[in-house]
C-alpha cells in the first residue's frame, strides 16, 4: 500500500469514529504535532500510539464529529499533504462550526511515522 493509500485508510477509519482502527496505520512510535499559536486550544506535541490516541479521545469528548472529509491530497512518495473539512459540534453548549485543517503526513514501511496539522486556532477559541 502506498503513502497516500495508508493516509486515506486512516481518514477512513476516523471519519467512521474508529479511532483505534486508525492508528492500526501508525507506527508505534509515531511523531505528532498540532501547530498552532502558543497557548492556542488543543496546540499538542507528542509520541507514540497511546499519547496519540489519548489526545484525540480528548477531542472526541469535547466535540461530536457530524462529518469527517478529506477534500484533496498532494502527494511525492511517502509524503503526503491533505486537507480536510471536519464538521463539529462542542458538546458542552452545542455550538457548530466547520474546521478546515492541513495535515502533512509521513509514511515509511506502509505506516505513519509523523503528522503535522494545521488548524484555524481563533475557530478553535471561538467555540471553548
Amino acid at each position: 500500500m502506498g503513502g497516500v493509500d495508508v493516509v486515506k485508510s486512516l481518514y477512513d477509519a476516523y471519519a467512521k469514529r474508529d479511532i483505534k482502527g486508525a492508528l492500526d496505520h501508525c507506527a508505534d512510535d509515531v511523531v505528532f504535532r498540532w501547530v498552532a499559536e502558543p497557548g492556542a486550544p488543543y496546540v499538542r506535541a507528542g509520541t507514540g500510539k497511546e499519547e496519540f490516541l489519548a489526545r484525540l479521545m480528548s477531542l472526541d469528548n469535547d466535540f461530536e464529529y457530524r462529518s469527517f472529509r478529506p477534500v484533496y491530497f498532494i502527494h511525492s512518495g511517502d509524503r503526503i499533504a491533505a486537507q480536510v473539512e471536519i464538521h463539529l459540534t462542542r458538546r458542552t453548549n452545542g455550538q457548530e462550526l466547520v474546521m478546515r485543517t492541513a495535515d502533512f503526513w509521513t509514511v515509511r514501511d506502509g505506516k505513519v511515522v509523523e503528522m503535522v496539522e494545521y488548524y484555524d486556532t481563533a475557530l478553535a477559541a471561538s467555540v471553548l
